[in-house]
Order: structure tokens, then C-alpha cells, then sequence
């Protein structure tokens, strides 16, 4: 995984952002973070508007890694673009 991916569900009314967090812990260890939308409209192949952020969360780097993995198999497919602005 790089330090930012995109998993799109096969309906492309919700996505997952991948992502590591710019901020390690106080013990130096580098967490990742997936922020999970949705798009009523659906996404696009790259930059999605109206785009609704549901939530963050913190997690190890294998716990995402097997996050990654375990959608993939099921009903999600790898956006290799971006599907909506971050900062």
C-alpha cells in the first residue's frame, strides 16, 4: 500500500480513503488513517463533488493493510485516482 489509496464499493455510492497519518505517536509509530464516504450521485472516475465525509479512523498499518485486503475480495475495487479533494 502507498502512502495514500482509493477503494471504490462496486455501486460507487461509497469510497475509502487510505492514507498515513502526518503525525506519529508519542512512540514514533506511524498509524494509518481511512476516512469513509459516500455520494448519493455517485463517484467518478477522479475528483467526485458533493461528497459526504461519514468518519475517520485511527489504526495500525496491518490492521489497514488487512482492511485493504479483505475489500478487495468482496465488493470493492482499487480507484487508481482520486475521488474526492483533500487538503
Amino acid at each position: 500500500m502507498q502512502k495514500e489509496s482509493w477503494l471504490v464499493k462496486n455501486d460507487r455510492i461509497w469510497a475509502m480513503r487510505f492514507f498515513q497519518d502526518k503525525f506519529p505517536d508519542e512512540d514514533g509509530t506511524i498509524y494509518m488513517r481511512v476516512h469513509y464516504a459516500s455520494c448519493k450521485h455517485r463517484f467518478l472516475h477522479g475528483i467526485t463533488p458533493h461528497v459526504q465525509l461519514h468518519e475517520s479512523e485511527k489504526m495500525t498499518f496491518e490492521t489497514a493493510r488487512e482492511l485493504w485486503k479483505s475489500s478487495i475480495g468482496t465488493e470493492w475495487e482499487v480507484s487508481s485516482k482520486r475521488l474526492w479533494l483533500t487538503s
